[in-house]
């Protein structure tokens, strides 16, 4: 009991001293033993150690204030590595980062709607080690490889479910595959869930702890934060409100129930009625090939250069996204809505439809204090949740096991 406890608070110290370092560099052993309340004797020693694995490097002098100058600290950026894989069929970003959470390179890849499972899973391989090659990170340095994906996910096994979209994606160990492969740990998540941690730690202030935020994406999702922490279920699948029920009798949903958010404000089903408005004006011809995808960024365009086609598509799909927003602040009275996952629909008819939906469905003293915002993740940023994910478990502060 009592060496495993020692060893856990030495990991919980070891934690403490990057944790400041990463976050006030450049900075002085006086100013880590201030920020953590650790000894002299403790900061030394992790520092020391830190020092022989490569961790941190010393360079440059703090001003004087009547002393002798203190010499500064940093964080070897290229100590570890990161990969992290935004899986968002048939979009796929791929990004390797530093262990500050900074791209070093990345990857973007999309794939055929008919591509089958097996076909997908080799050229997701084929791409991470493409991605890795073209690096040129040293390999002994990645930490891990990360993993945002769609579809229904088993977190504690590392499994993905179901992806519907994908034919003959059905409980694949994405986990052992990726492992198998480049022999690092992996780590997936929810998609949306990441894209949330990445969206908070960049651009959303540091006081806000409460809040939901939608991804809209090839279907939609939500992640929720509470007391600054994800709310993640059981299995990792909290927030799957793409497939809560707006009309029973509406279109039939890629889940096989009808009337799901994702029949209305997803993008494939967005990319499904263009089709359909397309082949009814060409009397049943479809000059559209199946396998064409369009970004909620696409039909925004689209819009804006005159397409009443994807203006009408673009309506409908922020209407009954603003009745699921509606919905889920009535249920989890949350302040802040972030609203991502896609680009440039900040001061469009989108943005302002979905605006107006919310607050007509919404009950007045809600409408007071709840907030929208327009996520700014740019997309290149989209992988950087998933490595962030990986880096977060390499210096995870330990909890106190009675394990003996």
């Amino acid at each position: 009991m009592k060496k495993n406890t020692t060893k856990v608070i030495k990991e919980a110290n070891k934690y403490l001293v990057f944790q400041c370092i990463l976050s006030y560099e450049p900075v002085t052993v006086e100013e880590i033993i201030t920020r953590t309340s650790l000894s002299r004797p403790t900061v030394l020693e992790v520092i020391r150690n830190f020092q022989q694995e490569g961790l941190i490097v010393k360079g440059g002098y703090s001003q004087p204030t009547g002393g002798r100058p203190a010499e500064l600290i940093h964080i070897n950026k290229e100590a570890k590595y990161a990969v992290g894989i935004d899986f968002e069929f048939p979009n796929v970003r791929l990004a390797v980062a530093n262990v500050k959470n900074e791209a070093v390179h990345g990857r973007n890849v999309s794939f055929e709607l008919s591509d089958p499972a097996d076909l997908v899973l080799q050229c997701l391989l084929e791409e991470v080690e493409c991605l890795i090659a073209e690096s040129g990170v040293d390999r002994t340095k990645i930490a891990g490889i990360g993993m945002g994906i769609s579809g229904t996910i088993n977190r504690t096994q590392g499994k993905s479910l179901h992806i519907k979209r994908i034919k003959g994606w059905d409980h694949i160990d994405i986990r052992q595959v990726l492992e198998e492969k480049f022999g690092v740990p992996v780590y997936i998540k929810n998609d949306v869930d990441l894209l949330a941690l990445i969206e908070k730690q960049k651009y959303l202030p540091p006081d806000t702890e409460d809040f939901a935020y939608i991804g809209i994406r090839s279907g939609i999702g939500s992640a929720i934060f509470y007391h600054n922490k994800p709310l993640s279920g059981i299995e990792g699948n909290a927030g799957y409100i793409g497939h809560t029920i707006l009309n029973p009798e509406g279109p039939e949903c890629a889940c096989g129930n009808r009337g799901c958010l994702d029949a209305y404000s997803g993008e494939i089903a967005m990319n499904r009625r263009y089709r359909q408005l397309k082949a009814a004006k060409a009397q049943g011809t479809e000059p559209d090939a199946e396998n064409s995808y369009d970004t909620v960024s696409d039909f925004i365009r689209k819009a804006q250069e005159g397409d009443e086609d994807c203006a009408s598509i673009l309506r409908q799909a922020a209407y009954y996204l603003g009745i699921g927003i509606s919905n889920l602040v009535k249920t989890i009275e949350v302040e802040t809505i972030v609203i991502g996952g896609c680009q440039n629909i900040k001061g469009t008819v989108f943005e302002e439809v979905v605006k107006t939906t919310i607050e007509q469905y919404l009950n007045d003293d809600m409408e007071l204090y709840v907030k929208l915002h327009i996520g700014q993740l740019k997309e290149e940023e989209y992988p950087l949740g998933a490595s962030s994910y990986v880096l977060e478990h390499f210096f995870e502060k330990p909890s106190l096991s009675l394990t003996v």
